[in-house]
Order: C-alpha cells, then structure tokens, then sequence
C-alpha cells in the first residue's frame, strides 16, 4: 500500500500524519503545493515539479502581486504543471489524503480516482467545512456587502461539500463543523491529531518567578477574540496580578516555540468549537496548559465519549476571565492540567497511534463509535464568531432570502433551530 498526501498544509498536521505512517512502516509521500508562512513544512521536495508549483503558487499569491492579468497567467501554468503530477501520483498511489477541499484540479480528478478504483479520504479542519454564517473566520466584519458575500459563500461551500460527499470513501470531520454534510464521517478527535516532537526540543521558564507568562498567538485577530482577551488581561491585571502577556502573530512556528517553551500556560482563543486545537497542542506537548474558550464547551459530551476529549481548560466564552484567573492564581491545578494535556498529545495524538487509526479506517475497518451521523447535529453557533454577530447574519440572510439560504433542507429539525435563533430576542 503507498499512501499520497496533499496537497496543503494545516498547523503541521499532514508533516506528521506522514511521518506517522512511516513510523509503522508504511510507504507514505506528502506533496504540499502552497507556501505556509509558518513555516510548519520547511523541506525541500526533491520533486522538480513540486518546487515549481510552489514556486508559482507563492508568486501568485503575493499580497503585492495585483496585477489580474499575471494572477491568470501564474494560476494557468501552475494547472498546466499539476497534470504530470496527477499521472505521476496515480501510478504510484493506492490511497489518497486530501486536506482542507484540495485537490489537483477542482475535484474534476475526484471521479478518474474513484474509477480507477483508488481510495480517497478527506480530512477537514474547520473553515473548508463549516458554514460560512457561522464562520468567524471569513465573516467576522461588519461589512455592507456581508449578506450577498455570505449567500455566495455559503452556496460554493455546501456545493464543494456535496462533491466531496459523492466521491470520497471516507470523510473526516467535527461535528459542530459538519453541518453540510449528508452521509456519516469519522469523528475527528477519535482518530486524533497528530503532533510529533520538535527534533531538538525547546527548553526553558519565565525569567521571572513571581510573574506568570501568558502567551496568545492569534492567526486572526477577530476570529479568535484577541481584542477581548487583551481586555481580560488587562482588567486582571488592575486586580493586582503580576503578569506578562507576550502576543506573537505572523511569525514561523519554530519562533512561536520558543515562546511556548518560556510561558506558564497558553490562552488559544475565544470561540473555538475543539478544545485543543494546533497552538494548544504545540503547548500541550511542552506541559503547558491552554485556556480555550468556545460555546461547544457545553456541547462536546454530547458528541464524543471522554476518552476522546483532549484536556484543556474549554469553558463559555463569558466564563474566559474566571478560567484564566484560575491558571493564574492556582499553580498546582496548572501544572496538573498541563501534565495530562502533555500525556495526552505524547500518546494518544503520537503520529504513529494516528496513523495506525488511519490504517483502520483505510482498510475499513472502522469501529462504530468513530462514526457521525450529521443528522444527529444540534450545535449551530460555529466558531471565531460571537453568538451576537452570528445571530445578526443568520437573521439578515433569512430575512432577506429565507430559509432556504441556509443550506439546511436535508436537517429540518436543524434548520427550525436556526430559525428560532435567529428570532430570540435573548439569544
């Protein structure tokens, strides 16, 4: 069996996914052909026409780069290259793992895979599922045209969603991210996340003893509350707590590490729908605890047994005060966390137990407690988004285009829950 991976990268995820199969000896090859300013996949494929496609697919996507006419040009070439590369990996290739709605060609590959009789596992990682009027992520400004871009955003997502339903063998997705979907998936905390170990591990504490370090490193400042976790802060400070608040945003992974390795305990962010997510798992792996706020805190055990469930402190957003007061002020209960949260990830999320969970699944054998069906779905206040704004588009869009615009009409018992959101004065 020889196993392809592509054809992007998300917080280190598929670097280690590979390096877990080679760990249990299977032949396993990670083609990423985007340029991550993180920094999380730094090598160099010895794939001529990988590098090119990197290359091109950097150059194109160059914040300076504005002219549309050279965009068309880039992306052309970069499609044109993609070919060789396709009949390369179906050659070579029994099963393929697509992250984050990849694929060589706008999914018109999907159905030539599934003819040859290849076997395709999609795997998503939040925003490529979930949808947009509940997505921080994409939709956290108040803009004018918010209405028409969430209507056309919200239609291109659930159509890729059904494409993807159509064709691959096996899905891999979050519940309170799922709700496109129309056949069961693979929970995505039961199979794990896998996180492997810095080959030169980062050592080291505050400078300060009396002073707690708290460190945030937001990708997307809207999106993962920054503003209001700066506030909390500071209002814990004018309590009379000595605390050092470092923030890092934009910089490489190995950077970020550092920090981590330096800090008492993390605060990921405030309206995250998993309670340990690639930051907090970084921590995690150097005992050091995460304060995730999130409305799926009250929802998760509904949905996964509690072995599956990562330790962190995942609480209501309304609640994110208390809980990092409560890292600050008790120590033992600190180290406690971030001693189960390191276990957890060292074990249970170590590439080669993912990876072997992977190999279940590929070769379909597929315990039934790993498997959702989104029927079964009732969380429907997303993520990187407050419950305030998310009610504001849910209602603007029904308003304006109705029910329907919700994408919804295969759960009805979810769409009515929508609706009544949408129309709750207190919610």
């Amino acid at each position: 069996m020889k196993i392809f991976i592509g054809l992007t990268e998300i917080a280190g995820y598929y670097t280690n996914l590979e390096k877990g199969f080679r760990q249990i000896g299977i032949s396993c090859d990670f083609i990423n052909l985007t340029h991550n300013p993180y920094r999380y996949d730094e090598r160099d494929s010895q794939n001529i026409l990988v590098r090119c496609i990197r290359g091109i697919y950097k150059q194109r996507t160059l914040k300076s780069q504005s002219n549309i006419i050279k965009k068309i040009l880039w992306y052309g070439i970069e499609r044109l290259l993609c070919i060789p590369l396709f009949i390369m990996a179906i050659l070579k290739y029994d099963v393929f793992i697509f992250g984050f709605t990849t694929s060589f060609f706008n999914f018109i590959d999907l159905p030539i895979l599934k003819f040859l009789n290849k076997k395709i596992i999609y795997v998503f990682h939040g925003s490529d599922s979930r949808p947009p009027y509940i997505n921080g992520a994409v939709m956290t400004k108040n803009r004018k045209n918010d209405i028409s871009e969430c209507l056309l955003l919200t239609k291109k997502r659930r159509k890729i969603i059904r494409t993807i339903d159509k064709y691959a063998d096996i899905i891999i997705d979050h519940p309170p991210m799922g709700l496109f979907h129309e056949r069961p998936f693979v929970l995505v905390l039961s199979i794990g996340i896998p996180y492997n170990s810095p080959e030169n591990p980062i050592t080291g504490l505050g400078d300060n003893p009396d002073t707690v370090c708290i460190l945030h490193s937001p990708s997307h400042l809207e999106a993962k509350g920054t503003h209001i976790i700066r506030d909390t802060i500071s209002n814990l400070k004018s309590k009379g707590y000595n605390i050092e608040f470092v923030e890092i945003m934009g910089k490489p992974n190995s950077v970020v590490l550092e920090e981590v390795a330096r800090c008492d305990f993390v605060v990921d962010q405030l309206y995250s729908d998993t309670p340990l997510a690639g930051f907090a798992t970084e921590a995690a792996f150097f005992g050091k605890p995460a304060v995730v706020g999130g409305y799926y805190a009250e929802y998760i055990y509904d949905d996964y047994s509690e072995d599956d469930i990562p330790p962190s402190y995942y609480c209501h957003p309304d609640d994110i005060e208390k809980a990092i007061e409560k890292m600050i002020t008790d120590k033992e209960f600190r180290l406690g966390l971030g001693k189960k949260a390191s276990d957890f990830v060292k074990t249970q999320w170590h590439p080669a137990k993912v990876a072997e969970r992977y190999l279940r699944i590929i070769l379909d054998d597929i315990p039934e407690e790993w498997l959702y069906d989104p029927q079964r779905i009732s969380y429907i206040y997303g993520a990187g988004i407050s419950k305030e704004r998310a009610k504001q588009l849910v209602k603007a869009l029904i308003e304006k285009y109705g029910k329907e615009v919700l994408q919804l009409n295969d759960k009805p018992e979810l769409e009515k829950k929508f609706i009544e959101f949408s129309q709750n004065h207190s919610a």
